[in-house]
């Protein structure tokens, strides 16, 4: 009984040892990066038209007339963890009407571009790539909110397309400011 009294409590003494805190002077302190997107729309009743400012997304009752958002990030090299958020102050003012469910699609980057910024229409932008998120953007009453929507593999470029879900009429409108309220991306987490 002594004996394996003792065992007992040599094995313990070990797996607490061995349960220390690991030093810290070796590691790096670990911080995330925040960057804010460019954005495009583009409008099924507008098919060439480009350059539409603003983040809206909006669908008449059976997927018609459909406006569409693009939010294209640049990614320094050699960066992990890409995490696409919605960041919104207390009570930030976000029209929405009806459907405001949003289907998120990675979309191939990097989107066309001319020296007047993101040159995008209906009839030429990338088709909805891999379904990557569904998000009803909403700013709450009791203080900042941050909505997470996905995490995605770094590349230089990402590009994401914002369509009304499912197949009710519905829109959702907001002002994107950078380091303020709307879509970011953060890495480095």
């Amino acid at each position: 009984m002594y004996l394996s009294a003792v065992a007992f409590l040599f094995t313990a003494s070990a797996l607490l040892a061995s349960a220390a805190p690991t030093p810290t002077e070796n590691l790096q302190p670990r911080a995330c990066t925040t960057i804010y997107p460019d954005i495009a729309r583009v409008e099924e009743a507008r098919p060439v038209e480009s350059y539409l400012p603003g983040f809206i997304a909006s669908q008449s009752e059976g997927n018609t007339n459909n406006k569409d958002a693009f939010a294209e990030f640049t990614v320094p090299d050699g960066h992990w963890g890409c995490t696409l958020q919605a960041y919104w102050p207390q009570n930030y003012p976000i029209q929405r009407t009806g459907n405001d469910l949003v289907y998120v699609y990675s979309v191939q980057a990097p989107l066309s571009r001319s020296p007047r910024g993101i040159d995008i229409s209906w009839a030429y932008s990338p088709v909805p790539g891999a379904h990557i998120g569904t998000v009803r953007f909403q700013s709450a009453s009791w203080g900042p909110s941050t909505q997470w929507i996905n995490s995605v593999t770094c590349a230089p470029k990402l590009a994401f397309r914002f369509a009304i879900g499912e197949t009710g009429a519905g829109s959702i409108e907001f002002n994107q400011q950078a380091g303020v309220a709307g879509l970011r991306l953060t890495y480095d987490c």
